[in-house]
């Protein structure tokens, strides 16, 4: 990193009467955690050598007997964080191998670097652009345990349907049963929102739109605009974290869990992507099903062909098999389309041109880390543009029609995994590509599969309520 960009920052810190200089890294598992040091007492050679940490205390990220690891704050992102009571700055920090001094193989920052330079030094592109979109739940009341005896869960939003004999709902509850784009004030959220967008655009995030959900129980959507790779990872750390505390400043809780309510739409994070070469989209070819180009296409058969191993790190937790199910707004097999919302993969029918060329992958939700998912999804693409592949010669589609339709013939669709278990049984069959020059390290992948088939075994022994209410009398 250049003394230049370094003195940069500390005069830009100094000028802003920075106090703490919070430096931020993902787990594995996709939590934000952090260590803060007062700037009076901040080391001279932070931004070089940074600060340690006990890495064998988080799940799957070293061992005890080798947990010594170091957090080097990159000054290329600055994050001035509202939330925190004295003056705050945020930095991203890259996890080192105290020992060896070397990027630790298993950060996810870290791994989202390598998949990006691959991409690079391969040739395809110059810089690949990924958009999320931000799917969450705002609550009013949110509450759950789990113990002896008695287990359960309690929500709460003035907007659900059964919310209209409180007197604080006035009646202002969603006719249909859909709240999608509803206006307030049925739409009791959109100051909430509007404020989350304001804190993420100071942030430096460049947001498209916000607006309700399908979900009736509070479901709100934000959608941003492409950046690259590390930025758009970045940005995702960024957003849930502003999302969530402006939620608690309005006394509500938002959460990204893919199937909190039972049979009302799941959460989803899907991903748009594109990729540029010297400045140019190369996923575009007017000729082409839906104006893809064949790299656009191995792309996407790339994705699709390691579809069931990518939801491990996708859809990394036990709940997000509760919303891929049919006919929940989320899809359900593998396969590409135009404007089909029940594919895997869509062309959105607006962004055909030149200079809007994308497709989005629709499967993925938010209890991924961002930088793995991310990282995995652009793993799958450079395969499938390596080895060629071609998405109709696979089975992959395209499919225009509806296929959750009644009567529809789904035999010869194949399926995403249905239960956590089951991706990982798919990851431990197809992990080659994710492999290839060494991108994701076969002991981070080992660690990733132990932590999730834990994660799996704490349900082999615990009833679901449901099954007291199936089971109980018989």
């Amino acid at each position: 990193m250049s003394s230049g960009i370094i003195e940069a920052v500390q005069n830009k810190l100094k000028e802003k009467g920075i106090e703490e200089i919070d430096i931020r890294f993902t787990d594995l598992l996709g939590y934000w955690r952090h260590v803060t040091i007062p700037v009076a007492s901040a080391p001279s050679d932070l931004f070089l050598r940074g600060v340690g940490f006990d890495g064998s205390t988080l799940d799957g990220m070293s061992k005890v007997e080798s947990g010594d690891l170091a957090l080097v704050p990159d000054p290329r992102r600055l994050y001035f964080d509202p939330f925190a009571k004295k003056r705050t700055v945020a930095l991203f920090g890259d996890i080192v191998d105290c020992a060896t001094g070397h990027p630790y193989s298993r950060d996810p920052r870290g791994i989202a670097r390598k998949a990006d330079n691959l991409l690079k030094f391969l040739g395809i592109a110059t810089d690949s652009f990924w958009a999320p979109e931000f799917e969450f739940n705002l609550f009013d009341k949110a509450r759950f345990w789990n113990k002896p005896g008695e287990m359960g869960y309690e929500f709460g939003s003035i907007e659900n349907p059964g919310s209209s004999e409180d007197p604080a709902s006035h009646g202002l509850v969603h006719p249909t049963h859909s709240g999608y784009h509803a206006m307030f004030p049925v739409d009791s959220l959109h100051d909430v929102r509007g404020d989350m967008v304001s804190r993420m655009q100071d942030a430096g995030i460049s947001v498209k739109y916000h607006h309700h959900e399908v979900g009736r129980w509070g479901q709100s959507e934000v959608e941003v605009n492409f950046s690259p790779m590390l930025m758009s990872a970045d940005n995702v750390m960024i957003s849930k974290h502003i999302i969530r505390n402006v939620a608690l400043q309005n006394d509500m809780a938002a959460t990204f869990m893919p199937k909190p309510i039972p049979g009302e739409p799941g959460n989803g994070m899907h991903f748009h992507l594109y990729f540029e070469k010297a400045g140019e989209r190369i996923f575009f070819n007017k000729d082409g099903y839906c104006s893809l180009s064949p790299t656009a296409r191995s792309a996407i058969a790339g994705i699709l062909h390691h579809a069931r191993a990518l939801c491990v790190f996708t859809n990394p937790s036990v709940n997000s098999y509760r919303r891929l199910v049919p006919n929940q707004e989320a899809p359900v097999y593998r396969f590409f389309s135009g404007p089909n919302r029940s594919a895997a993969i869509r062309v959105p029918a607006y962004a055909r041109t030149p200079k809007k060329m994308r497709f989005e992958y629709r499967v993925p939700d938010g209890t991924c880390n961002p930088y793995l998912a991310m990282s995995a999804m652009l793993m799958a693409a450079i395969d499938g543009i390596k080895k060629e592949m071609v998405p109709e010669d696979m089975g992959f589609g395209p499919i225009d029609d509806n296929v959750f339709a009644q009567g529809y013939d789904t035999s010869d669709l194949t399926c995403l995994p249905t239960s956590l278990d089951e991706a990982l049984d798919a990851l431990a069959e197809d992990r080659e590509f994710l492999e290839s020059d060494d991108v994701f390290t076969p002991d981070l992948i080992d660690a990733f599969i132990d932590v999730k088939r834990k994660e799996t075994d704490l349900f082999k022994g615990n009833p679901h309520p449901l099954e007291h209410r199936l089971y109980f009398s018989l």
